[in-house]
This record gives structure tokens, C-alpha cells and sequence, in this order.
């Protein structure tokens, strides 16, 4: 068996505490394909360390039996910082504390780093590029010397994404179906693929990729930087990089978590990372969407949030999809506020109903086709 552990240590940031980052590793070090697999870096969303939860023995079995082809690295619970973080009994892991930073944003943009120590050595040969981009990528964060243990982490676990052929991170939503961020580079190909295998009811796209320093922004948008910069080099996008939204917070349970793991297992599969027959690719669910066609209904005022259709539904411009209700004021339906859809498209995400709303509080998002005016340009993160 092949399969190791080890743990990555974090300074200390006060006295007599310390943390570390649980890593597996799956297949021989170096073989290719390489797949890197996370879950938790917003620590309070646990769908994600569910599914691998269930995927791990998986690959355990696979490992044993010789199946792996490739490598494959699985960091379950990836941020203890965020795990760490309780307060009046409740979990917050989705902004640092001490520096109030999300932690999933300021991951590190290596392409003017790679850029000046490979540039003039890029070339015609694809395969020679890439070796010389994911060396330099290495090297660059090797060279490194992160300040804190948040600075720290994101350097470490960098250092074992930052050469896979397929990163993926897991995350959820407060309230919302399977959907999946990508970039447009990756379509159809690779990115269909994991759309059909993982069942994702809505597929978005940043176009051409991600500009927000997301963890899966930087592993994906590096190749597609650099292949900008360097026009007349042979420089493919060397990394399906995506985000995937298993859901709501709420869905943390076995039948999902083996659900979510088997799909996993057959799409590295699909990729060739584990030997085996992958089957034929389900269908597509739904057809990808630009970000600059996500509708984001933000709320007019405070009050109690009350939805008027379910998520995963499909919606009309125009239609009332929540409201926003004073509980203070006795005049019954004029004390409600709807928020309406501004386009046609799959309601994916939102609040859990009953949850608070406040004057601009993000209350759903929609997938729509059609670009939108007052979207265009705009990033698909709103915190």
C-alpha cells in the first residue's frame, strides 16, 4: 500500500497552541495525473469533509489493490484555523478573526513570479512548458517566507496543489442545490465532465477565468495568465481548477456524503488517475451560465426572510422569488418586501428560509443565459 499521512505544522500564534493540516496521499508520488482534492477552507461548511470522509477508504481499497495510476492528495479538513474559531456556541469559520480576512480570498497569484523565472524559456513544446511552469510555480512558493500562520497555510497547501492536473475544492452553500464554479477555458471538456459526473444543477463560469484570488482561482488562472502573456508559446490550460458547491450547510449526512464520494471516485476515474471503468457519463443537468448572467437579489430592508419558491427551481423575470417582512409592522402584506427575479434562470442559492435579512444582504442567486447590464464586468463573490 501506498497510502501515507502526514501532518503540515503552523506557527504557533499565542502561547501553548498550536495547529497542523492532516494530509493524505494516495498512488506514488509524482505519477501523473495528479488529482488534489480539499474540503473545508470556509471551515464551517462540512459537506464537503463528509463526501471525503466516505471517498478516503475508497482510495484506501484502490491503493491497495493497485488501481491508482496516478496521485492523488486529500486534505479533508484543510483550514484548522477556521475549525478552531467557536463563539457563543456557534461555529464561525468563514472570516479569520484576527485578521478579518475570508479564507478564501488573497491566495497567491504566481504568474508574474513564474512569468519572470521561465518566460524566455517557453516555447513550442507543450509538455516542456509545462514542467518548466509547475517547477517555477514551486520554486516560487518555496522562496516564500509567510509572516503568520494563515500566511503560512496558504503557502503549504499551495505547495500541493499548485502542480495537479485537477484541483478541486468543496465547499457549500447556506441553502442551495449541487452547483459548480468554473472557468470558461475548461469547457466543455474536463469541466463538463465533472459537471455531469457530480450532478451539479447549475454550472457557472468566469469568463475568460477567475479574477478573484480564490484558492481555485489562482491553481486554474495561472496557465490561462500565462498563456496571455506569452501568446506565442505552446501553454495549455494544464488545470481543470474548480469550486464545488455540495449544497447547503445542512446537508451533512451519510446517504449524501456516499453519494458525493462515489461521484468523486468515478470522475478520477474518467480522468485516468484510477484504473477502472467510469461508465457512461450522465447527463448534463444543466447547461453552463456566465457569471455575468447570475441575477444576485439583494434585500431592500431588515426583516424575516421568507421564500416563495423552493431552490433548484426554475424562474421567470419578474417572478417574486422572496420577501422580506417586517415583523414590527401590523399592516399584514404591506408590511412585505419582494425581492423579484431579474432574469430567466435555475434559483441555485440563497438564505435558509426564516433567516434575518438586512439592507443589502445577499438573499439568492440565479443562473441565468443572458448577460446582464448591471452584472457585467462584476465578480460572482459578493463577501
Amino acid at each position: 500500500m501506498s497510502h501515507s499521512k502526514r501532518t503540515i505544522q503552523l506557527p504557533s500564534m499565542t502561547p501553548g497552541t498550536a495547529r497542523q493540516i492532516a494530509v493524505h496521499r494516495f498512488g506514488k508520488a509524482g505519477a501523473r495525473p495528479k488529482a488534489y482534492l480539499q474540503a473545508a477552507i470556509h471551515a464551517n461548511e462540512l459537506p464537503g469533509a463528509m463526501a471525503l470522509h466516505h471517498l478516503m477508504p475508497m482510495l484506501v481499497e484502490a491503493d491497495r489493490r493497485g488501481l491508482i495510476k496516478g496521485e492523488i492528495v486529500v486534505v479533508p479538513t484543510v483550514n484548522p484555523i477556521g475549525l478552531a474559531q467557536l463563539a457563543g456556541n456557534n461555529h464561525l469559520g468563514r472570516y479569520e478573526f484576527l485578521g478579518r480576512e475570508n479564507f478564501n480570498r488573497n491566495w497567491f497569484d504566481l504568474s508574474g513570479e513564474v512569468a519572470e523565472r521561465v518566460g524566455s524559456r517557453l516555447g513550442a513544446n507543450v509538455q516542456d512548458n509545462i514542467a518548466l511552469i509547475r517547477a517555477a510555480a514551486l520554486q516560487a512558493l518555496g522562496a516564500m517566507k509567510p509572516q503568520n500562520e494563515l500566511q503560512t497555510l496558504r503557502v503549504e497547501v499551495m505547495k500541493l496543489s499548485i502542480d495537479a492536473d485537477i484541483v478541486l475544492d468543496l465547499h457549500c452553500d447556506l441553502d442551495a442545490v449541487l452547483h459548480l464554479f468554473m472557468s470558461r477555458r475548461d469547457w466543455p471538456g474536463a469541466a463538463g465532465s465533472l459537471a455531469a459526473d457530480i450532478g451539479a444543477e447549475a454550472t457557472l463560469y468566469n469568463d475568460p477565468y477567475p479574477q478573484a484570488l480564490t484558492f481555485s482561482g489562482v491553481n486554474g488562472a495561472l496557465w490561462a495568465r500565462l498563456a496571455d502573456r506569452f501568446p506565442n508559446a505552446a501553454i495549455p490550460q494544464a488545470c481543470l481548477s474548480a469550486t464545488v458547491e455540495l449544497r447547503s450547510q445542512h446537508d451533512v449526512n451519510h446517504p449524501l456524503g456516499e453519494s458525493d464520494a462515489r461521484n468523486l471516485y468515478r470522475h478520477l476515474v474518467r480522468r485516468g488517475i484510477i484504473s477502472g471503468r467510469a461508465g457512461k457519463l450522465p447527463p448534463l443537468k444543466a447547461e453552463p451560465t456566465p457569471i455575468a448572467g447570475m441575477d444576485v437579489g439583494y434585500s431592500p430592508a431588515a426583516g424575516i426572510l421568507v421564500y416563495l419558491v423552493p431552490k433548484g427551481a426554475w424562474v421567470h423575470k419578474g417572478t417574486p422569488v422572496c420577501e422580506v417582512i417586517d415583523p414590527a409592522d401590523a399592516r399584514g402584506p404591506k408590511a412585505r418586501r419582494q425581492v423579484l427575479a431579474r432574469t430567466d434562470g435555475i434559483l441555485f442559492s440563497g438564505k435558509q428560509p426564516g433567516a434575518l435579512a438586512w439592507p443589502g444582504a445577499v438573499v439568492f442567486r440565479i443562473a441565468g443565459a443572458k448577460v446582464l447590464a448591471h452584472r457585467k464586468g462584476m465578480s460572482g463573490l459578493d463577501d
